[in-house]
């Protein structure tokens, strides 16, 4: 009796003769009959089909090893879910398959992974008939084969075009998605898409206020090209508060921004005939150009160039911001201070360290010959009246004291108080309240975040009277408690925090340094 080894054998397998008449019949009958629900004709083609297809691929490859047929259910694993996450990687395949006489219509969605264990249960049960001896049929085999190519080729098919009748009831391409834009001119737009980095966080009451304002185009990531034909539409999905910028030839730069809780992400059509009016952003002629429909969602873009920031506005120091590095010891003996231009001081020691401190040059106590006891400072949770609602306060800093003066530098988003560190203070704490400076308008600095600059009132039994501070200034504290230095007071609610060398997830920036003389023993 003659054996044939190859993985041909599984395509007379029960299992996959059961898979495959479930297939045809789901796809032909039950599909848009009303029999049984959308998503559950759905699923049915998807459990079938990781059943059906992987060995009808290693029956025209002619597997004849378990190698061979775990990497033909590798490979259709791979692709299917390819398709059911990543819109591009659909639209490629219905792309290819539009070469073909009959193609394709893919519905990417995420849920349909649910039935990717059948790919375990097809390489198990099925790749186990590989090691069975069995007769060879090639005859069956040829017509299994053929049944199982055609029923993977036509399971997702392009529906045909509706006429109108009331028979006529083929699902629509649906991807999840927040809004669409939805091509209603006769010709194929090629259009350019960018999305907010990755690394740039927002304050979505504050984006959503003034769209155009508060975003640069700095911001934005490098754009993906997008071909969306005649009828159909591009899904736009959205993680929470988001922003677009949207071009094409003929089309000018656009921006779309637009909140979660506006527009929630769902399964939409992604043909124009179809979307809800709301979830659909018309891109339309005007004439010889070309323009996206009014909508809730669509905004003109920022301006290419920016204004400059007032004088007042600017850095408070000559390097501008707050920093340190640490010292690999607790206790160290000043060698020498070398200042920089930046407003940063290399501190050396005896035992043949350094480390650095920016701060300005008021705020510089240390000098050759000091004795010194350095200690990192952080700060998570707690109250104080300078914090915004629902924040928790977040800060870090460094502790320096020697026998004439005693130094905490902080940034997050509190002022520096010496209990902090640790350190008693001879005066009740101060009190503080922050609040936009006046006579600074909201700007965007190099990295394209928004800036708009604070003063702070400092009030309470730990000041004279009330105090108001901008950055680049400084006060003193009652009963000899030391000077406060504010180096920076912003609120930031669009940052990009791939630009600071510093944590910044606080939409609040704030950084202070705080110098007295060593308390009393």
């Amino acid at each position: 009796m003659s054996r044939d080894p190859r993985a041909a054998r599984s395509l007379v397998h029960p299992l996959w003769l059961g898979a495959l008449a479930l297939l045809v019949l789901n796809d032909h009958a039950f599909k848009g009959a009303g029999l049984l629900p959308g998503w559950l004709t759905g699923k049915l083609s998807d459990f079938a089909g990781l059943l059906v297809a992987p060995v009808v691929l290693a029956s025209l490859l002619g597997v004849s090893s378990r190698r061979g047929f775990l990497g033909a259910h590798v490979a259709t694993g791979a692709v299917f879910s390819a398709i059911k996450l990543a819109p591009a990687a659909a639209r490629a395949v219905e792309a290819l398959m539009a070469l073909t006489p009959v193609p394709w219509r893919i519905t990417v969605d995420p849920t349909d992974l649910i039935a990717l264990p059948m790919l375990l249960v097809s390489y198990r049960v099925l790749g186990e008939v590989m090691r069975r001896p069995e007769p060879a049929r090639p005859v069956a085999h040829r017509l299994a084969l053929m049944a199982g190519s055609l029923a993977c080729v036509a399971t997702s098919r392009e529906t045909p075009p509706c006429d109108g009748g009331a028979s006529c009831v083929g699902p629509l391409p649906a991807e999840p998605a927040s809004l669409v834009i939805g091509n209603t001119t006769e010709e194929e737009q090629l259009i350019r898409v960018r999305r907010l980095r990755e690394s740039v966080q927002v304050d979505c009451g504050a984006l959503l206020a003034d769209p155009t304002g508060a975003l640069s185009r700095d911001l934005f990531a490098n754009a993906e090209t997008w071909l969306i034909a005649p009828g159909r539409a591009l899904p736009l999905q959205n993680a929470g508060c988001d922003a677009f910028l949207i071009d094409a030839a003929g089309l000018p730069l656009t921006l779309l921004a637009w909140s979660e809780a506006d527009f929630p992400t769902q399964l939409l059509t992604t043909v124009t005939q179809s979307p809800p009016p709301d979830v659909m952003i018309v891109l339309q002629r005007a004439g010889a150009r070309l323009e996206l429909a009014e909508h809730p969602a669509v905004f003109p873009a920022p301006p290419a160039e920016l204004p400059t920031p007032a004088g007042a506005c600017g850095a408070s120091f000559e390097g501008g911001r707050l920093d340190w590095t640490t010292s690999t010891s607790e206790t160290a003996v000043v060698a020498g201070v070398t200042s920089s231009p930046d407003g940063c001081h290399a501190i050396a020691t005896e035992g043949g360290d350094s480390f650095y401190l920016c701060v300005p040059a008021e705020a510089m106590p240390i000098q050759a010959g000091d004795t010194l006891r350095i200690a990192d400072v952080g700060v998570s949770g707690g109250r104080y009246p300078e914090l915004l609602p629902g924040q928790q306060a977040s800060a870090t800093g460094i502790y320096i004291e020697s026998e004439a003066y005693a130094l905490l530098a902080l940034r997050g988003n509190v002022l520096a108080r010496w209990a902090m560190a640790g350190r008693s203070s001879p005066a009740a704490e101060f009190s503080a309240a922050l609040t936009p400076f006046a006579e600074c308008e909201a700007f965007h600095d190099a990295c394209g975040s928004l800036v708009a600059p604070l003063e702070a009132s400092l009030l309470g039994e730990g000041v004279s009277g009330i105090v108001t501070l901008r950055a680049g200034e400084s006060a003193p504290l009652a009963d000899g408690a030391g000077t406060l230095h504010l180096v920076r007071a912003d609120d930031m609610p669009v940052r990009d925090a791939a630009c600071f060398t510093a944590p910044l997830d606080q939409p609040r920036q704030l950084e202070s340094v705080l110098v007295a003389a060593p308390a009393a023993p």
